[in-house]
């Protein structure tokens, strides 16, 4: 029975090499494919995962400056309720109802007093002293620390809305909380996170934002705020990464089932986390549409190296084909005729003068069997051969010594033994075949295998034959032992077969030219090339072209004069590889003697090499332009603490070459004595420690200060292998701080120091005071009959008076004093070194008199008048008891008729009274 494989039809050898290659072909297609597409895909998933997370982190510090700005807001409002001396409810609501950007800022803002009753509200009077919050973890939270709160999540008791509470106490004389002042944010407005909750990722992926207790606080879906974000049952474990503390890009499923690429960012001023879902499908599809592409690619150019392989097999073969073709004709007839066409120089064309050889060998014989028995027997007795004639029924005729020897027969047996006795069984079996055909007047040769002394052995044999008129008499034999031909030929075979394998394998163009320049030697992807074009006897000119052949004439002359060369130019355009980089390599084909009798040429296709390099130089150029052009000091060091980079600040900031620092050296390249001070910080950040300071230096573009910091870079497994150095020029965002911080300290109506500001002079003096023994001097003013004035013409009127005073108290007093805003209508003036009582009345005289001309507003002229308390500080007295005597000195002034200045009380005598108007002589 046999095997259904064997009933595969069989195919032909141009066939099979050629389904071979494109297997090849496909199977390298495949894994070089999927190798590049993994790459590729890897990093864009990266790239994209890092590019949400760096959006989600940005829209986090918007939404903590926002933060930030309401709490400052709060802060400030909190501040100026201070300064008014905790007025009454009422007076809370019209100022909450004044501030339009408490309004802008928050949906809504109330007074809470102590007991959680709120007093005064934004939005109305309509819920003053029926609603009390008392139970509410942020009123709770801010009575206990005295501190403002941001809350958790809620629902408005009123309006049912989601909110959220930012606090901020109102603190008495005392220190305990007087009121708390709520702000309300409704998380399902926009007036809170305004665009960005427009943000969108992709056409589905949206942002939103929970806190650390998994409670939504924003969404796209409104339903959804307050609700835990696994509250319908259906866990999303990015999510609970997130909750757990995780900041950066995951992957996840949400409850619908979508796969997303999430991004995480924890918000510093609550706990809240700012995430964003970025649907998969729609992340990754421009990596998903180039797969499919590289896919179609891949397989294209499959199927073009299949038909191009095809053709160039088919090719090759042809001369074997027409060789085969020719020995089935020449078995056929009597006569042997050689091929007309020239046999090639190659193992087809050696083949082809072998079968002529042999052919005509089988014919001579003949014809010298014809002329004469006797003569065929004395030649064929001496013949290295078997000689015999067997008629039809296979008995042997006619036997030469050689053949009678085989199975030690005689002349005797000659017409008495047929051909399965004359020859062993082995080697019968094998011409058993061959018999039949030649019974049937067909010529036939084979060749064969025999024991010889225990060794295989071969043979050669020839059938022919013997036709009379028209039928077969029997057949003549000639059989050679062809073993040590066989077996050289199987060495020489074997030996051409592993070169040809090896060069056909090696993924270079590999030749070998003779001294005439000629071809000699090409392998299959020379052959693949020059498609159509037998190479081999070509003259290297010849194939190459003159243009081309110019371009490498040197290096033959050089290979020719017994030197290995090596070298690399661009493809030939003619060929249709203009565009591709080879490597060369010239080798001397050398004699015995030393003369050289031609050269191997063997070239690599360094193509992808090249391209690499030139996209690395240009990606270094990108890179140095990217850095060169960053307005910062960019350094990187070694383990060694050499400068392995430096961008191109170093020139225009420094006036240094990157050049010329360069593998020098960190000590060499700073200065000793800078390099000292930095030692200790270099230590830290090549123990690992990130590293960050600030200094003030001396650059080209003038005096800047620079934020230093050292970053460890590691490798692969997290060990310390070099340091980057960055070193950003802050200069200006520390000129923006310091404006800052003075308008914190300034007044924003008259422009005067505010009250922040003067108690932090005033605590500044007193040390001085104390320090040098020279009094200061505390005058405490206020304006007479203001509320009047702000009642009867409104606030407009009330602040133009306010900025009047504060311009005309200014001009009253020496650069060297500090007059001062203190709350409201009131002011304070500070006085050091100060040389007598009468020094000290002649100023408050001074800034009486100021006040005594109208006051021109806009739409009115006024009178307004000030009264003022004089205090000059005694020994060992702190600001309190003084500003508390200041103050008792006002009422008293207030109390005698205003606009009129009073001396305080000596503390001995103010601790019995509240003021004591008396004028006391001061003596330094």
């Amino acid at each position: 029975m046999r095997l259904p494989f064997f009933n595969l039809p069989h195919f032909s050898l141009h066939a099979r090499l050629s389904a071979g290659v494109v297997a090849i072909v496909f199977l390298a297609m495949i894994g070089i494919t999927s190798a590049a597409l993994y790459f590729i895909k890897r990093n864009m998933q990266a790239t994209i995962a890092d590019e949400e997370f760096e959006r989600i982190s940005a829209l986090a510090d918007a939404v903590d400056q926002k933060f930030l700005s309401r709490r400052t807001l709060l802060r400030t409002f909190g501040d100026s309720v201070e300064s008014h001396n905790f007025i009454g409810p009422e007076r809370l609501q019209d100022l909450v109802m004044q501030h339009k950007s408490l309004r802008e800022a928050f949906d809504n803002l109330a007074f809470v007093d102590a007991q959680g009753e709120i007093v005064a509200n934004m939005n109305g009077a309509q819920q003053i002293g029926k609603i009390n919050v008392k139970d509410r973890d942020y009123f709770q939270g801010t009575i206990a620390a005295k501190a403002g709160v941001i809350s958790q999540p809620f629902r408005n008791r009123i309006s049912g809305l989601a909110q959220v509470a930012m606090t901020e106490p109102v603190l008495d004389r005392q220190g305990n909380v007087a009121y708390v002042i709520t702000a309300f944010i409704t998380l399902s407005e926009h007036n809170f996170l305004g665009e960005l909750a427009n943000v969108k990722f992709g056409k589905s992926g949206y942002m939103f934002i929970m806190n650390t207790r998994g409670i939504i606080v924003d969404h796209p879906d409104k339903s959804r705020l307050l609700q835990h974000i696994d509250g319908d049952g259906i866990r999303n474990a990015a999510a609970d990464r997130a909750i757990a503390g995780f900041e950066g890009a995951t992957e996840g499923v949400n409850r619908r089932g979508v796969h997303a690429l999430y991004a995480f960012k924890h918000i510093r001023q609550t706990n809240w986390v700012l995430g964003a879902m970025y649907p998969r499908s729609e992340a990754f599809a421009q990596a998903e549409k180039i797969e499919r592409f590289a896919w179609a690619g891949a397989l294209l150019l499959t199927l073009l190296a299949g038909g191009l392989t095809f053709m160039t097999v088919r090719r090759q073969l042809a001369p074997l084909s027409r060789l085969r073709e020719h020995m089935q004709v020449s078995r056929t007839l009597s006569t042997y005729t050689p091929m007309a066409e020239t046999p090639a120089r190659d193992e087809v064309g050696d083949l082809s003068q072998t079968f002529n050889s042999l052919m005509q060998e089988r014919q001579a014989s003949q014809e010298r069997l014809q002329s004469s028995e006797k003569f065929l027997r004395d030649v064929t007795d001496n013949l290295p051969a078997v000689v015999a004639y067997f008629d039809s029924d296979e008995r042997c005729l006619f036997a030469n010594k050689a053949g009678l020897g085989m199975r030690g027969r005689t002349q005797a047996d000659i017409g008495r033994m047929t051909m399965r006795e004359s020859l062993p069984d082995a080697v019968y079996r094998q011409l058993a075949p061959q018999v039949a055909k030649a019974l049937e007047g067909t010529p036939t040769r084979t060749e064969g295998t025999y024991d010889r002394r225990g060794k295989e052995g071969f043979f050669e044999c020839h059938l022919v034959p013997d036709i009379r008129g028209d039928r077969v008499a029997g057949y003549y034999v000639m059989t050679f032992d062809i073993t040590r031909q066989k077996v050289a030929e199987r060495e020489r075979a074997a030996g051409e077969t592993r070169v040809r394998t090896i060069t056909d394998n090696l993924p270079a163009l590999v030749s070998h030219v003779d001294a005439s320049l000629r071809f000699t030697f090409v392998n299959a992807h020379l052959r693949t090339l020059f498609e159509g074009i037998e190479l081999v006897g070509m003259s290297l000119p010849e194939v190459r072209g003159a243009e081309d052949f110019e371009a490498v004439a040197p290096y033959v002359h050089r290979v020719l004069a017994g030197e290995a060369v090596t070298f690399e130019k661009k493809g030939d355009p003619a060929l249709g590889i203009g565009k591709n980089w080879y490597q060369s390599h010239y080798i001397p084909d050398l004699n015995p003697d030393g003369t050289v009798h031609g050269f191997y040429g063997m070239t690599f296709d360094i193509t992808e090499r090249k391209q690499a390099e030139m996209r690395s130089a240009e990606s270094e150029r990108r890179l140095r332009g990217l850095t060169d052009n960053v307005p910062a000091l960019l350094t990187e060091l070694d383990l060694e603490e050499r400068v392995v980079f430096c961008n191109g600040r170093y020139e225009t900031w420094l006036g240094v070459s990157p050049a010329s620092v360069m593998n020098r050296p960190l000590r060499e390249t700073m200065g000793e004595a800078r390099y000292e001070l930095r030692k200790p910080l270099l230590a830290r950040a090549f123990a690992g420690e990130v590293v960050l300071f600030e200094e003030t230096v001396e650059l080209l573009i003038g005096e800047r200060t620079l934020q230093t910091t050292y970053l460890p870079h590691r490798d692969a497994v997290g060990d310390v292998v070099g340091l980057y150095v960055l070193a950003n020029d802050v200069t200006e965002l520390k000129q923006k701080q310091k404006l800052l911080d003075a308008l914190a300290r300034e007044d924003a109506l008259t422009g005067l120091p505010n009250r922040r500001s003067f108690e932090e002079h005033a605590r500044d003096a007193m040390a001085r005071s104390r320090r040098s023994g020279i009094p200061v001097c505390l005058l405490f003013l206020d304006i007479d009959y203001f509320k009047s004035i702000n009642d009867s013409l409104g606030h407009a009127a009330g602040d133009a008076v306010l900025r009047e005073f504060g311009r005309r108290l200014r001009e009253s007093v020496r650069e060297t004093d500090m007059a001062a805003r203190y709350a409201g209508d009131e002011f304070v003036i500070l006085l050091e070194g100060i040389a007598s009582v009468a020094d000290v009345q002649g100023v408050a005289e001074k800034v009486l008199a100021a006040m005594r001309p109208a006051f021109h507003l806009s739409s009115r002229i006024l009178q307004a008048t000030a009264s003022i308390g004089v205090a000059i500080a005694e020994e060992d007295e702190d600001f309190s008891s003084l500003f508390i005597r200041a103050d008792a000195a006002l009422y008293a002034a207030k109390k005698e008729g205003k606009n009129r200045f009073m001396m305080a009380a000596p503390r001995s005598e103010s601790l019995g009274s509240a003021s004591w108007p008396r004028q006391e002589p001061f003596s330094a």
